[in-house]
């Protein structure tokens, strides 16, 4: 085994910038253990990484099941932050892959139930939700999610929730493997979609580890307000624990979205340079941003995608723009 070397003395050797295998180091592209605030990181692993032009070691991002059929990508949009734009980002983006032929599953995971709300559910008329599908596996540890899939208007299906997803913070915590219930429940499905959006509750616990533990990646909104760059902080800490810990040592961030910008104003345009300043090494910053608009609520109130109610609006492109850097991948 090769000797560990600090990031610096590797960038250093190899004549990279310091910056580019952080930011690799950070979001699982390159193979590095953190100690402390120090990241180490083995000489071949960095000759890999530039050999390969930076892309992620093997395995590919696609992963196989145990027949040989393609599995889902599955993303976990999350911040421990209300009001970020979560299931806004979780619909519209749905909506664009979806757009773009890709099989798309949401999953409500969010005891507010607003992504069920806005493609149209209502919450007390469902017999099956992601709430009924925990509760059957704590019983007897059988996955039957599907029977909560409900297909919809938008071309994407979706596990629908209710407020009774609160119930499962109690139940799950003391359940065997409670880390991963969520994890165990989407393995069936995986293989009849390309890719499935967990939208996530505002705040850490149970629920969102166990989003983190399903997902291979997690997509971050940040408003464009300095007080929230806190929360995509604490988010990064919460995906390194994920790995460390060994609950999920795959887990990476897809990237951060700057959501409910407006750029006419200083103070937002100088948000939008702080955090690209602040997280620009550490993880990929999506170039779409979401800008502040009625439409988005609008469009939700009337149980349609922004592509939907306003086709050619600056919201309607960023989501198209965002859906094709996801698919694309980070490089």
């Amino acid at each position: 085994m090769n000797d560990l070397l600090p990031l610096k003395d590797a960038a250093q050797q190899f004549g990279v910038k310091l910056d580019r295998l952080r930011r690799a180091a950070w979001d699982g592209r390159l193979t590095a253990r953190q100690v402390g605030n120090q990241w180490l990181v083995e000489p071949s692993e960095v000759a890999r990484f530039l050999r390969d032009g930076g892309r992620r070691p093997e395995p590919a991002a696609v992963t196989v099941g145990q027949r040989g059929e393609a599995m889902a990508r599955i993303i976990a949009v999350a911040v421990p932050k209300g009001g970020t734009g979560k299931t806004t980002t979780t619909l519209n983006l749905g909506a664009a892959l979806a757009e773009q032929g890709q099989r798309v599953l949401l999953v409500d995971f969010d005891p507010q139930g607003n992504l069920t709300q806005a493609l149209g559910l209502r919450p007390a008329d469902l017999e099956h939700t992601s709430y009924t599908a925990i509760k059957h596996f704590l019983s007897c540890f059988e996955p039957q999610l599907e029977r909560a899939v409900r297909p919809t208007s938008m071309g994407v299906d979706v596990v629908p929730t209710s407020a009774r997803l609160n119930l499962a913070n109690d139940e799950l915590a003391v359940a065997i493997q409670r880390e991963f219930v969520l994890q165990k429940l989407l393995a069936p499905l995986a293989p009849s979609y390309d890719i499935i959006l967990i939208d996530t509750l505002p705040y850490l616990g149970v629920l969102v580890v166990n989003a983190l533990v399903a997902a291979q990646e997690v997509l971050v909104p940040l408003q464009a307000e300095y007080l929230a760059t806190e929360s995509v902080a604490l988010m990064m800490d919460q995906v390194q624990l994920m790995r460390r810990s060994g609950l999920n040592a795959s887990l990476r961030v897809l990237g951060i979205l700057l959501t409910m910008v407006d750029q006419r104003t200083v103070i937002h345009r100088e948000a939008v340079d702080y955090a690209r300043r602040v997280f620009g090494s550490q993880v990929p910053i999506f170039g779409a941003m979401v800008k502040r608009s009625v439409r988005f609520p609008e469009s939700q109130a009337s149980h349609q995608s922004i592509l939907a109610y306003d086709p050619e609006g600056d919201g309607s492109r960023a989501y198209r723009a965002l859906a094709e850097e996801v698919l694309r991948g980070t490089s």
